[in-house]
Order: C-alpha cells, then structure tokens, then sequence
C-alpha cells in the first residue's frame, strides 16, 4: 500500500468516527503496527492529523484535521469493563509490490565503506550518488600522487561513505523509498 493510499484509509475511517489510534487503524487495514505508527507519524509531520494524548487511557489518539464527522466520536473517561464474547486473529498480510521491502542498514554501510561514493546506490536517491562518486574520482584522482594526502582522503571518503550509507538506509526504512536525508 502506498502513503497516498494509507493517507485516504486513514481519513475515510477518521469521517466515520472511528478514533484514530495505532490499534484501530491496524484493526481496520490489517496492517502491521510498525508500518501503521510510521504512516501516523508522517501524516502528523506532514500536517495532516493533530495528536492527543488519551490522559485516562495513556494513548495517542490522531485526528484529522479539518474534517468534520457525521458520526459523533467516542471519547472514554473512564474505565469500563470489557466482555469478549468472541476473539477474532489479525491476520497480517504480506507486502504488495508496491510496498518498498526495508534495506538493511549494515549491507548499506558495508556497501558504501568499499566502494565509497558508488556504494551509496544501495538506498541514496541516483542524484546523490552520481554526485558522490563524482567527488570521490575526482579528488581521489587530484590526491593520488602524495604518499601523505591519498591515504588520509581514503579513509576519510570511506568514512564518510559509510556514515551516510547508513543514514541513506535508515531514511529509505521511514519514507518507504529512496528520499532526501532533509526534507
């Protein structure tokens, strides 16, 4: 599913009052908690929903912003015993196609480390990678020739690919593909 869709599931069920929380949205969607938490998250950065914190209950409660409801939103003061008359399993489904797999973070700094610049392809955007190895050849080129500079800048490239591999891995982890560090 992707953020476009997960974003239009979220708002349908927040106009039928559902309350917003990680458990509903998971309920509703049969999505995995994590992937859910990380939608939730990105929607309230990106200005989407507002967040409440349930004070009885000790939750985040989402909620849309600038949607007004026909249906009126349940709101728990106080606690009320629950009777379970019949458990139903989630059932979590696999990723579709469009669903972006996670990249590991240490194949990305590993990658990155030995072949720094080019390796960053495992999870940068191709731009910063062509940058990137276009910087390494050049300097790496220009630095070669002096026995003192070539193996400082060697070790400083490969740590710098390395540490920004890894930060490109975590970021495409968040955003679900290849995306800025800064956004």
């Amino acid at each position: 599913m992707s953020y476009e869709d997960f974003q239009v599931e979220v708002i349908e069920l927040g106009s039928r009052g559902v309350p917003l929380t990680v458990a509903n949205v998971v309920a509703h969607m049969r999505t995995p908690p994590e992937r859910v938490q990380r939608g939730l998250d990105k929607m309230a950065r990106d200005g989407l929903l507002e967040l409440e914190v349930d004070e009885s209950e000790g939750f985040v409660v989402y909620r849309v912003r600038g949607l007004s409801t026909s249906a009126p939103l349940v709101r728990r003061r106080e606690a009320r015993p629950v009777r379970i008359t019949r458990m139903t399993p989630v059932m979590y489904t696999q990723p579709s196609a469009t669903m972006a797999t996670p990249k590991s973070v240490t194949l990305a700094v590993v990658l990155a480390a030995l072949v720094p610049g080019l390796g960053l392809a495992y999870a940068a955007p191709i731009r910063v990678v062509l940058a990137a190895s276009l910087v390494v050849l050049v300097l790496g080129k220009m630095l070669g020739a002096s026995l003192v500079f070539a193996p400082l800048f060697w070790l400083f490239a490969i740590g710098v690919s390395a540490l920004f591999g890894g930060l490109y891995a975590v970021r495409y982890n968040q955003e679900g593909h290849r995306a800025r560090l800064l956004s």
